[in-house]
């Protein structure tokens, strides 16, 4: 089954294109190590504070969506499962369809 994720947590390439090892981050953050390496080898974006975020930021000298990156789910998963998913659409195109299906109704009916 191929992996599905949509949002990729990228502080692993950041840190070896800016050449950070993990104590020199851990020490900038005043955290341990241990939790940078946690933080450092997950593919999927963790749960972060905002102090948490901002202070990577500041330490990695980046924006927030240096760390994370938008993969498209891929439709073209052929692995037989039919499953019933809420496909999201982009909020633009929701309101036009939205604009171009609402009709009068009479309100005095």
């Amino acid at each position: 089954m191929m992996d599905k994720r949509m949002i990729a947590w990228r502080l692993n390439e950041i840190m070896a294109k800016k050449r950070i090892r993990n104590k020199d981050l851990a020490a900038a953050l005043g955290i341990d190590e241990n939790s940078v390496h946690r933080l450092r080898r997950t593919d999927e974006m963790p749960r972060l504070t905002g102090e948490r975020l901002n202070g990577l930021c500041i330490a990695l000298e980046c924006q927030p969506g240096d760390l994370i990156v938008f993969i498209p789910d891929d439709d073209t998963d052929t692995t037989g499962e039919e499953e019933q998913k809420v496909k999201p659409i982009p909020v633009r195109e929701y309101l036009k369809s939205k604009a171009d299906n609402s009709q009068p109704q009479d309100i005095a009916a």
